[in-house]
C-alpha cells in the first residue's frame, strides 16, 4: 500500500457535481464499465432523488502518479469530455452509472460547455431525454418528444430558473385553466428546489497507485449485494413447509431446460405481485405476506412463469432470460397463464399473445408509458384474458401509431431494439417470417449461441456481423446423437457460412460471390447482409403495423 494514500470523505450538492462536469474535471479509468443503466433503472434514480432518499456515495480516485497514459477516452452518459486534466485529473471509480445518468438527464443539452464537452445527440435521445410530469408528478420517456404535452418538461429545465421561465413563457401559454398553471409552477419549484438541494456524498482515494485503485474498484464491485424483494418475503413467511426463497430456487432450477434459471429474483416476486388484480408496483410486500391466500397464490403463480417461460422459449424463440426485452412481458404473461389453470391456450389466444410480444418489443411499449398508462396496459391486457376477441394492445393515442426505434449498430442485451433484432433473427434462422404458430421443440434443443461472421474485436461488433447458431440434437435410427453440430471447441467465427447462399441467415449469392478473403470484401459483405436483414425485418415489422424506423444511411 502506498504510504502517501489518503481518504477524503466529502457532501456537495447535485448542482457542485454538474458545474465540475462541466469544467471537465471528472475522468474515466479504461477498467471502468460501459454504461449498461436502462431507461428504466434511471427513472428509479430520479424517483429516489425526488423523494429525497440517499442514492449511495461516489468513489473518486486522484492517482499518485500520471495516470493520462493509459486512458483513451472519457465518456459519461450522452457527453465526451474533450479536454483532460492531466495535471491533476479525478476519476470516478465507483458511481459512473449513476453520475452518467443524472449527468446526461440534468446538463442542457442546447447549453453545455462546448469546449470542455462533446455530446452524441443520438445517445441522448435514446437515452437520456429524461422528462418531468407535473400533472401526473412522475418521471417519464415519451413516444415523440415533439408531441409532448406543456406540463411534461425535460428535466434539465428545472436545473436553471431562467431556463424554466422560458419554457413557462413558450409552452404554459396554451393552457387556459388559471388554477393549472399556478399548479404547475408549484409543482415546478417544488422539484426544481429538490435538484438544487440534493446533496451526494463521495469517498475521495488520494495518491493510490493504479495498482490499488484496480484493486479498491474491483473490490466495491464485487462484494456489493443487494437485499431483494423476495429474500424480504421469505423472512416473512417462513412458516411450516414453506419458504418464498427455497421456492423460487426450485422454480429457477426448473427453468434450466430453458436457460432462464438466471432469472431475476426480483422479476418472480413482481409477477406474485401482479397476480392480486392490480400491477406489482401498486402493492406492498408487507400488505401481501399477511394475506391469508398469500400461499397458494404464490404457487399458483410459481407454476405460470414456468408455462410462460416455456411460450417464450418455445413459441417466440427467447432462448434465454438476456433476450426477454423487457420483464414485464414475462410479468404480463405469466398472469395469462395464471388465468387458464390447467387448461391449454386457443391457437387465437397464441396468435394474440404472440402479436403483443412482437409490438410491445420493437415499439418501446413499457419504457414510453407513464405509470398509470402502464396500469391501463395491465387493465387491457386483463380484458383480453377474460375475452380472446379484445386486442391486448393499449395505445394512449390512436392518432399516433406505433414505431421503432433506430436500427442498432450492435446487438448487446441492454437495448430493447437490440433484443428484438436479435429475437427476429433467431426466427427467421429457424425460417418463420411471420406470426404464426410455429415453435420449436425444447425436447431437441441442445444449445445456442451468437456467433460471428468475421472476426471483429467486440467493442466494434455491427449487428450485421451477427449469427445466430442453434445446435439441436441429432437422431440416428431413433438413438439420440449427440454430436455437436460443427467443432465441439467454441468458434471465433462462422466464415465457411459465407460458402454457401443461405436465406434465413441473410447469406445472399451476392455474399458468397464477394468472399474472396480480403478486407475490401468483408467490408461490402456486411454492408449487403445489412440491407438484406433490414428488408426482411421491415416487412416483418410493417406486417404488425408498426412504423418501421430504417437506418439514417440505408
Amino acid at each position: 500500500m502506498s504510504s502517501k494514500l489518503k481518504i477524503d470523505t466529502r457532501v456537495r450538492s447535485l448542482k457542485n457535481y454538474l458545474e465540475e462536469f462541466e469544467q471537465g474535471v471528472f475522468q474515466i479509468p479504461s477498467f471502468q464499465r460501459d454504461f449498461l443503466w436502462t431507461q428504466d433503472d434511471i427513472k428509479q434514480l430520479f424517483d429516489s432523488i425526488k423523494n429525497n432518499y440517499p442514492i449511495g456515495s461516489i468513489l473518486f480516485w486522484k492517482p499518485l502518479e500520471n495516470a493520462s497514459s493509459w486512458i483513451e477516452e472519457s465518456r459519461v452518459g450522452p457527453y465526451r469530455i474533450k479536454n483532460r486534466n492531466e495535471k491533476d485529473p479525478i476519476y470516478i471509480l465507483d458511481g459512473f452509472q449513476r453520475l452518467s445518468s443524472l449527468f446526461g438527464c440534468l446538463t442542457n443539452p442546447e447549453k453545455f460547455n462546448k469546449d470542455n464537452l462533446e455530446i452524441d445527440k443520438i445517445e441522448w435521445y435514446r437515452n437520456f431525454n429524461l422528462f418531468y410530469d407535473l400533472e401526473e408528478e412522475q418521471f417519464t420517456y415519451l413516444r415523440s418528444s415533439s408531441n409532448n404535452q406543456a406540463y411534461q418538461v425535460p428535466v434539465y429545465v428545472f436545473m436553471n430558473s431562467i431556463d424554466f421561465r422560458q419554457y413557462a413563457r413558450k409552452n404554459f401559454e396554451s393552457i387556459i385553466d388559471e388554477n393549472k398553471i399556478e399548479k404547475y409552477y408549484d409543482r415546478a419549484d417544488e422539484i426544481g428546489q429538490v435538484f438544487t438541494n440534493y446533496q451526494i456524498a463521495s469517498v475521495d482515494i488520494n495518491y493510490a497507485n493504479i495498482e490499488e485503485a484496480v484493486e479498491i474498484f474491483w473490490r466495491v464491485n464485487a462484494k456489493g449485494m443487494l437485499i431483494s424483494k423476495d429474500w424480504i418475503a421469505s423472512a416473512l413467511t417462513n412458516k411450516g413447509d414453506f419458504r418464498l426463497g427455497t421456492e423460487i430456487d426450485k422454480l429457477l432450477e426448473e427453468l434450466k431446460i430453458y436457460n432462464f434459471e438466471r432469472l431475476k429474483r426480483d422479476i418472480i416476486f413482481q409477477s406474485i405481485q401482479s397476480s392480486y388484480g392490480r400491477i406489482y408496483f401498486d402493492y406492498k410486500i408487507e400488505e401481501l405476506v399477511k394475506r391469508e391466500d398469500f400461499i397458494d397464490v404464490t404457487k399458483r403463480t410459481l407454476a405460470s412463469i414456468k408455462r410462460a417461460v416455456k411460450f417464450l422459449f418455445e413459441d417466440l424463440l427467447v432462448l434465454n432470460s438476456k433476450l426477454i426485452p423487457y420483464n414485464a412481458q414475462l410479468i404480463f404473461l405469466t398472469i395469462f397463464f395464471n388465468s387458464l389453470d390447467d387448461n391449454n391456450p386457443t391457437e387465437n389466444q397464441i396468435l394474440s399473445l404472440k402479436r403483443w410480444f412482437w409490438i410491445t418489443s420493437y415499439s418501446n411499449y413499457f419504457t414510453i408509458y407513464s405509470l398509470s398508462n402502464q396500469r391501463k396496459a395491465f387493465e387491457k391486457f386483463n380484458q383480453f384474458i377474460l375475452d380472446e376477441r379484445v386486442d391486448p394492445i393499449f395505445n394512449d393515442n390512436e392518432n399516433n401509431s406505433f414505431s421503432t426505434g433506430e436500427f442498432p449498430l450492435k446487438i448487446y442485451m441492454g437495448s430493447v431494439r437490440a433484443k428484438s433484432l436479435a429475437i427476429f433473427m433467431i426466427n427467421h434462422s429457424k425460417g418463420i417470417n411471420k406470426v404464426s404458430l410455429d415453435k420449436i421443440n425444447v425436447e431437441d434443443f441442445e444449445s445456442f449461441e451468437f456467433g460471428n461472421l468475421f472476426s471483429i474485436p467486440q467493442k466494434d461488433n455491427p449487428s450485421e456481423n451477427i449469427i445466430p447458431i442453434i445446435k439441436e440434437f441429432k437422431f440416428n435410427n431413433g438413438n439420440m446423437n449427440f454430436k455437436l453440430l460443427g467443432n465441439r471447441k467454441r468458434q471465433k467465427n462462422y466464415k465457411s457460412l459465407l460458402n454457401k447462399e443461405n436465406d434465413k441467415l441473410f447469406i445472399t449469392s451476392e455474399m458468397v460471390k464477394h468472399n474472396d478473403g480480403s478486407e475490401i470484401s468483408e467490408e461490402l459483405i456486411l454492408e449487403l447482409r445489412r440491407e438484406a436483414i433490414v428488408k426482411a425485418e421491415k416487412k416483418f415489422v410493417e406486417s404488425l403495423d408498426v412504423f418501421y424506423n430504417e437506418p439514417l444511411n440505408f
